[in-house]
C-alpha cells in the first residue's frame, strides 16, 4: 500500500500548518570572530560511532554517515531517495526494533515514473535531538548542502518527546502498528489519530548545486518562540533535513542554529 502521500501533498499541507514562511536560501557572510556557539549538538558529524552523535540513526539504505571526497568537510550526512518506499518501510521496522544500518539490504531496482519512491512520497526525514531555546530570541539556521535542493525544518516543541526512530513520521507509525498486530491499522471514524507534538514549524530551502555550498536564512532569521507576535509555549526545537525530489544522491554537513545578532532586529 502506498503511504505517506506525495511530496507536493507534504509541502501544501506543511505550508498550512507552518508557522514561518519559506524563504529563497542565501550564501552567508563570513562568520565574525563573535559569533556565538552552534547549538546543534555535532553539527559537523564528526563524532559519534554508528549514528551521528546528536541526531536520530542511519538506517544504512536511504541515510548513510560517510567521509567525504572533499576532506575539508570530513564526514557528512549521505542520502538517497531513489529507494522503494515498501523496501524502506520494510527495513524502518526492523531499524526501529534496533536493527543495524550494517546489515541493511541491497537497494532493490526501481522504474520510471518513480512515484513509488521516497523521492515521490514521503522524503527522507533526519532528525537533530532537542535543542533549546529562550523565549523571544531570533535565530540563524545555516547549513551546507551538495545535491539537488532539499528542505530543512526548524520544528518547536512545548516539551520534549520522542526521539526513537521514525517517531514524528505518521504514516510510519500506522506501519509500526501493522507490524506489531499484524493486522491493517483501522482508518474508519473512531480511530485513534496520529497526533503530533509540534507547534511551529519553519522552513529553509537549501541545495540545488552539484558541489558544496552554504545556504541560510539570514535576512528572516527564526522566531520559534512567537506565533503571530504572540508567545506559544515553545521551549525546545528540532533541526529536520527532507531531501525528496528528484530521485537522487544528497550530501549535507555543518548544520548551525546561532543565536541571532543583528542589531537592527533587536
Amino acid at each position: 500500500m502506498i503511504r505517506g502521500g506525495s511530496w507536493l501533498l507534504v509541502l501544501s499541507v506543511a505550508t498550512a500548518m507552518g508557522l514561518a514562511l519559506a524563504t529563497e536560501p542565501e550564501k552567508p557572510k563570513a562568520a565574525k570572530k563573535t559569533e556565538k556557539r552552534n547549538l546543534v549538538v555535532n553539527g559537523d558529524f564528526e563524532a559519534g560511532e554508528t549514528p551521528p552523535t546528536g541526531w536520530q540513526t542511519i538506517d544504512g539504505l536511504s541515510t548513510f554517515w560517510v567521509k567525504d571526497a572533499d576532506r575539508k568537510h570530513g564526514k557528512v550526512l549521505k542520502f538517497h531517495t531513489d529507494i522503494l518506499q515498501s523496501q524502506a518501510y520494510k527495513w524502518w521496522v526492523k531499524v526501529a526494533k534496533g536493527a543495524s544500518p550494517k546489515d541493511a539490504p541491497k537497494k532493490l531496482p526501481t522504474k520510471e515514473p518513480k512515484y513509488d519512491t521516497l523521492a515521490g512520497l514521503d522524503g527522507v526525514w533526519f532528525w537533530s535531538d532537542y535543542i533549546p531555546v529562550e523565549e523571544g530570541k531570533a535565530y540563524w539556521l545555516t547549513l551546507d548542502v551538495k545535491g539537488p535542493s532539499i528542505l530543512v525544518w526548524l520544528v518547536g516543541y512545548p516539551k520534549k518527546g520522542s526521539t526513537a526512530f521514525g517517531s514524528e513520521n505518521g504514516a510510519f507509525q500506522d506501519v509500526l502498528k501493522e507490524a506489531a498486530l499484524k493486522k491493517p491499522v483501522p482508518k474508519k471514524r473512531g480511530h485513534d489519530p496520529f497526533i503530533h507534538q509540534y507547534v511551529w514549524k519553519g522552513q529553509l530551502s537549501a541545495g540545488g548545486a552539484n558541489e558544496w555550498k552554504t545556504y541560510a536564512r539570514r535576512k528572516r532569521p527564526f522566531r520559534p518562540t512567537l506565533s503571530a507576535g504572540r508567545p506559544n509555549g515553545v521551549k525546545f526545537v528540532r533541526v529536520m533535513i527532507y531531501p525528496f525530489w528528484p530521485p537522487a544522491t544528497y550530501h549535507v554537513d555543518n548544520v548551525k542554529l546561532l543565536e541571532w545578532q543583528n542589531k537592527e532586529e533587536k
